[in-house]
């Protein structure tokens, strides 16, 4: 054969090939990151227990297909079925040159018809021509149709001794469950961004090219797990540079983002510079990058933030290296996590309807923008940072009027990791406690009852000590929950006795207060109060005196006590325990009680309906005084004020 093409070698010898054919692995120990499946082939066949299909499965360029060919070698190599072909031997050599009639690569998704499929089951009974065992290689197997796959169930389930069939798939959960039951499954997993680094250096090296670091890290980024893909992109880069290949060439030749522009593109959002956000996308645009994959990228940029926020990682786990890890870890204590989460949704839906638009820049200019400026946003994420915001100007405000000291912020990460530490305290505290405000005003023994036990160092406490310390109460209750905190701008600590707290608010403010004492802002406020002060503090709320009442639990206890005969309101309040049973001279049948006339009985209604107006004007103007709190003068309908 070869004297009837005497200049073929020459030809083949001289012709260009490319980076991934040339680097194709030959040996099971070339194959890059996927050690869990080379290692038990290697074993099984060490032992001589391999199997008769097999189904490699995993994305494109992971290594499925120089797998199979390796197995193919090792079944057939003159010193096997070994773990270690020789590379040497006949076999091995037509093999790696695809040129082996034992060998049968198939492409289903060319030939996926029943009609195939019953040749192919024709010839697997014959004899292989010059190889141990004929090994038939499936790429893309999911593609065969339905009756297909049920001519070749048979033949796939008993196939004669001298077959092995590999059935290569990146879709494997299409295919028919009764060929899955048949065949030993490996997956192949994404090659890691620094080992595909790393291997990308070495061919670099390899082939005498000057190639940073930073420019193969981004090569291997933009190859997503593919080793194929990672040398198809170095050897367009390496003619891009004339065999230089530097970062900034790498990054504007495949239209990505270098980590300090990223990290910029993020200290404008931080700061709300919406015309820094503008030039950078400007500069973006007449540098001719896509601004799809620029969108991509500050994605994925933020998507390293979120995860700083909620996991202690390094700068190996982020796939960056130093400078970009210090510039994500500083971002990720300057935002709140609801924000840096609304920054990947927003990007998300940029980038997708940037596919469909006409003006891609227009849809990445009106999303960053957005996103610095948050009052031009109306998502749920946009609306509670701006919540978030009002609420701490006004608290400030509040502060300086009053002559206190600010408080020191807390940082984000700080409060995130405080509610996770104290979420599991406040669950716990929930179920012992006692629920105070409603009813009348309870007697000494329901009192004695009702109080909660000293918590360990409860004994050092004092209503002092709370005063001071309240502030920075308060901002712990704002970073837990935002609603609790703006009911509690209207209260203050009025006593503490035995680990109970009573906070009191004005008499207009019945709605802040009958909203705080619910079982939700109850907790919230318990937590903050012992996170700051270092012991379990109860919580119960009341209402300041005013001209008619003495202080109270809740707005149902004063209606009652206005409701009562002008006799009993001149008496006072009576006692829980000498309501419940009545005094044995004013027992069924003595003349000493004395039933009320019908004009004690009209002037007792006209007073409770007096009191039931008043109350409900003092709790609309409440609900006002809330709104306003938090919006300033804006009304907006949507708020729902029942939370």
């Amino acid at each position: 054969m070869s004297g009837a093409f005497p200049g073929r070698r020459e030809v083949v010898a001289l012709a260009y090939v490319s980076l991934y054919r040339k680097w194709r692995p030959q040996t099971f120990e070339e194959v890059i990151g996927q050690e869990y499946v080379t290692r038990t082939l290697s074993n099984s066949l060490r032992n001589g227990s391999f199997a008769h299909a097999y189904l490699f499965s995993g994305p494109r360029g992971t290594g499925k297909t120089s797998t199979a060919r390796i197995l193919a070698k090792a079944l057939n190599c003159e010193q096997g079925p070994t773990p270690n072909p020789c590379n040497q031997c006949r076999s091995c050599r037509e093999i790696t040159e695809g040129t082996s009639v034992d060998v049968i690569e198939i492409d289903a998704a060319s030939t996926r018809g029943i009609d195939s499929i019953r040749e192919l089951r024709d010839r697997v009974i014959f004899s292989p021509a010059a190889a141990r065992i004929k090994v038939y290689v499936l790429d893309e197997a999911h593609m065969l149709t339905k009756e297909a796959f049920n001519a070749f169930l048979k033949t796939l389930e008993e196939p004669p001794p001298h077959v092995v069939f590999v059935l290569a798939t990146t879709e494997p959960h299409r295919m028919p469950p009764t060929i899955l039951s048949r065949c030993q499954r490996y997956d192949f997993r994404s090659v890691p961004v620094p080992l595909l680094t790393a291997h990308l250096a070495g061919v670099a090296e390899a082939e005498g090219v000057d190639a940073s670091e930073g420019s193969l890290r981004l090569i291997a980024r933009r190859a997503r797990g593919s080793a194929r893909d990672a040398l198809v992109i170095l050897e367009q880069v390496i003619s891009y540079g004339d065999g230089v290949v530097d970062e900034s060439g790498v990054a504007g030749f495949l239209g990505l983002s270098e980590d300090e522009i990223l990290a910029e593109l993020g200290d404008h959002l931080v700061s709300g510079d919406a015309a820094g956000v503008i030039a950078l996308v400007e500069k973006a645009y007449e540098e001719g990058r896509d601004l799809a994959q620029f969108a991509r990228e500050a994605q994925e940029h933020f998507r390293r933030v979120f995860l700083l926020q909620h996991a202690d990682l390094s700068p190996e786990d982020l796939e960056v290296d130093e400078a970009a890890f210090e510039a994500i870890k500083r971002q990720a204590g300057e935002l709140l996590p609801e924000r840096t989460f609304h920054f990947i949704t927003s990007l998300r839906e940029a980038i997708r309807e940037m596919q469909t638009s006409t003006s891609s820049r227009l849809v990445l200019e009106g999303a960053l923008i957005a996103m610095a400026r948050s009052e031009l946003d109306t998502s749920t994420e946009a609306l509670s940072a701006r919540l978030g915001k009002l609420e701490g100007e006004l608290e400030r405000a509040a502060r300086k009027m009053a002559g206190e000291a600010p408080s020191e912020p807390a940082r984000p990460r700080e409060a995130a990791h405080a509610r996770e530490e104290k979420s599991a305290a406040a669950g716990s505290r929930a179920e012992a406690r006692v629920e105070v405000a409603g009813g009348t005003a309870p007697g000494p023994e329901a009192e004695a009852q009702r109080a909660p036990a000293p918590a360990a160092g409860a004994a050092q406490l004092d209503l002092a000590a709370i005063r001071r310390a309240w502030p920075h109460v308060k901002e712990k209750v704002k970073e837990r929950k935002v609603t609790t905190h703006a009911f509690l701008l209207e209260g203050k600590p009025l006593e503490f006795d035995r680990g109970e707290l009573l906070i009191v608010f004005p008499a207009d403010r019945s709605f802040h207060q009958g909203e705080l004492d619910k079982k939700d802002h109850r907790e919230v406020l318990e937590a903050a109060l012992e996170e700051v002060l270092g012991v379990a503090v109860a919580v119960r709320t009341g209402l300041e005196e005013d001209e008619k009442d003495g202080p109270r639990a809740d707005a149902g206890a004063r209606r009652e006590r206005r409701a009562k005969p002008s006799n009993a309101e001149e008496a006072g309040p009576v006692p829980a325990a000498e309501e419940a049973v009545a005094p044995e001279d004013e027992a069924p049948g003595k003349e000493a009680v004395q039933e009320p006339g019908p004009q004690d009985e009209t002037s007792r209604e006209r007073r409770g309906r007096e009191a039931e107006k008043e109350m409900a004007e003092k709790h609309d103007a409440g609900k006002i005084k809330l709104v306003k709190d938090i919006f300033g003068a804006e009304i907006i309908e949507e708020i729902k004020l029942g939370e």
